[in-house]
């Protein structure tokens, strides 16, 4: 009886062992049998060692787990992962178990890219372990960074193709709980392209070399969440085009931190063959968000309690806008000093650059921080994000732009910005930039509940918190808080573009600020939530006509000005609205019952200079007032 037991313990473990290779539905690989650890030489041998353990793979058909214990695993050439595979650590230390490649060469990838014969890939899980690029510095200077660290994506389509064809290649993605490093050596860390449903959370990501810590092309469901991405060449996280969709199709992009983007690509930007045609002086700019939707064709998306900070410090410029500036310096003078990276602003007690510390005239044309960009993106939520940009090269808290590319326009509508806390130090170009807005499910663009904390100079203009640049159907700014250690003129600008700009509705309430050095300035008055100042196009031939309300000041004048506008949902509680310039009362008229108005004053009332306001009152002391900018049609 006892060697009845015996023989059939040792069968048993015969058939363990022969599980590491034939495989079935709960089979795990050990690398071990396969690869060699520690020793650098064996990168080409632990190629032919991975075919080994595919060859496992293929032949199980089931779910199959590569196990790699503890140790450094070299290899130089690309890893090709099947479907219903999980490559894994021993432990749930990622940094026990590591993969480092030292070709220039993709690192994890599968077979959805292939060209010829492009497989659909599901079921791939990536855990609990350290990939990183440590290639030669020689042999790295003659490549282009033209590859991925972790390369999960279908054939890469190019601008050529039309974005109304997007493509699904895999599905049920998920990477957790790693350490990804690209050594700066990366292009990407993480692209994911054409995926159906995945995930990227609870890892570390580092070191990318022009572009980004993850990107996205026509993802429909990812969570990205509860990762550290950090030093990115471009953007922290950013959406190509075609991501999210209606509904269950969401991008989730939540408590992550994002640290130092746009540390590399706005040199290799301003340089770009498209922007050399340009002078020095007139060169596009690089300011993408540590969060970025490209667009276009990017729908219902989640950004919420993340943390963005960058910046070298609020006197230190961007380490690219040096490099630029070096190089610039050197084609006028090849005497010139170089600056060191960490070069100090030096400027005059109005906050404007010392002549001669610096090119000023670059500084406008080069890098900037944006902490989050919503480029052709619809029905986005951002709510809860903490930002901090602490930098001479702050370009914009949020930027909101319409994207036309490839035959599809994406106008930002149904968004929402909201409970976030927005900080910053140095210079700011633009605290919120609006290019263009509409209005999808009764809602355009909304700025609700968010602090404002800004030392330092706001470098526009018309130093206010948010600025139109393109008409804007619907616009709502309520309950917001600003302190500002500078000028401020007041909440919302809409900018002189030389062509027609508006917004048709401006939900202006709530909102309270103050100068550090003037606690009782306000930057606007409180009104009720059902108050809507909307503008009405005057009928042909009755021009000119005020265009829009805004808080600004006005720029023409010119013969006889008309006013037209209209309160929604003002149900009797308005009955008087008067005109005032530079705080004289200048004519009164009575409401209509639908709340509509028509004023009628001569131009020579107004100049340049003039502060123009509508003041709405009940027939007691209640009252509204609304600057505006006057639009003037000769």
């Amino acid at each position: 009886m006892r060697r009845k037991n015996v023989i059939f313990v040792l069968v048993f473990f015969v058939g363990l062992a022969w599980g590491g290779l034939k495989g079935d539905a709960a089979e795990v690989i050990q690398a071990d049998l396969f690869l060699k650890k520690e020793d650098r030489s064996a990168a080409t041998a632990n190629i032919t060692g991975w075919g080994r353990i595919l060859e496992a793979v293929n032949e199980s058909g089931e779910n199959v787990t590569i196990q790699f214990s503890a140790g450094k695993y070299y290899m130089d050439n690309t890893l090709k992962v099947p479907s219903n595979v999980t490559i894994e650590g021993e432990t749930a230390d990622p940094r026990q178990s590591q993969l480092v490649f030292i070709a220039p060469k993709q690192g994890i990838t599968t077979e959805a890219a292939n060209v010829a014969n492009p497989k659909y890939i599901r079921n791939v899980t990536i855990r609990n372990m350290s990939i990183r690029y440590d290639i030669d510095p020689v042999i790295m200077s003659g490549h282009q960074y033209a590859f991925s660290l972790i390369n999960l994506a279908g054939d890469y389509k190019d601008d050529s193709t039309s974005l109304a064809e997007p493509y699904e290649r895999l599905d049920n993605i998920q990477i957790d709980n790693i350490i990804a490093d690209g050594n700066e050596q990366a292009n990407s860390i993480i692209y994911l392209g054409g995926v159906k449903s995945g995930s990227v959370k609870r890892s570390q990501i580092r070191n990318s070399n022009l572009q980004s810590g993850i990107a996205m092309e026509y993802c429909q469901t990812m969570q990205i969440e509860d990762n550290v991405i950090e030093n990115m060449g471009r953007t922290g996280i950013v959406m190509y085009r075609g991501n999210g969709g209606s509904g269950t199709k969401q991008i989730s992009i939540m408590r992550n931190q994002i640290r130092d983007w746009m540390q590399r690509y706005g040199k290799q930007h301003f340089y770009a063959p498209a922007n050399m045609e340009y002078s020095p002086e007139d060169r596009k700019s690089m300011v993408d968000g540590g969060i970025d939707s490209y667009g276009a064709g990017n729908n219902n998306i989640v950004i919420d309690s993340n943390t963005l900070i960058s910046g070298e410090g609020s006197d230190r410029y961007n380490p690219s806008n040096i490099e630029i500036n070096n190089i610039e310096r050197k084609k006028k003078d090849q005497m010139a000093l170089e600056l060191p990276l960490q070069h100090q602003v030096e400027q005059d007690k109005d906050g404007k650059i010392i002549a001669g510390s610096i090119d000023a005239d670059l500084q406008k044309n080069m890098t900037g921080y944006t902490a989050i960009r919503l480029s052709g993106a619809e029905n986005a939520r951002v709510t809860n994000n903490f930002v901090q940009l602490d930098s001479y090269d702050n370009f914009a808290f949020m930027a909101l732009y319409e994207r036309d590319r490839q035959g599809v326009k994406t106008t930002p509508k149904n968004i929402i910005i909201k409970n976030n806390d927005f900080n910053a130090s140095g210079r700011m170009r633009y605290p919120i930039r609006i290019l263009s807005g509409a209005v999808n499910k009764s809602r355009g663009i909304s700025i609700e509940n968010n602090r404002f904390n800004i030392d330092g100079l706001v470098d526009n203009y018309y130093k206010v918190m948010i600025e139109v640049r393109n008409p804007v159907e619907l616009l709502t700014v309520t309950d917001n808080q600003a302190i500002w250690d500078k000028q401020i003129n007041g909440w919302v600008t809409v900018a002189d573009t030389g062509t027609f700009n508006a917004v048709n509705q401006l939900i202006l309430w709530g909102n309270s600020g103050s100068k550090k050095t003037d606690v009782t300035r306000g930057l606007n008055p409180v009104m009720p939530s059902t108050l809507k100042v909307v503008t009405e196009p005057l009928p042909s031939p009755t021009i000119p006509f005020i265009g829009s309300f805004y808080t600004g000041f006005a720029t023409y004048t010119v013969g006889d000005t008309n006013i037209k506008g209209r309160i929604d949902n003002n149900t009797g509680h308005y009955q008087i609205v008067g005109l005032f310039i530079d705080g004289i009362g200048i004519k009164n008229t009575t409401m209509n019952s639908d709340g509509s108005f028509l004023i009628n004053v001569k131009g020579n009332n107004i100049t340049s200079h003039s502060k123009v306001v509508l003041r709405y009152r009940v027939n007691g002391v209640e009252t509204y007032d609304s600057e505006m900018q006057v639009k003037i049609t000769e």
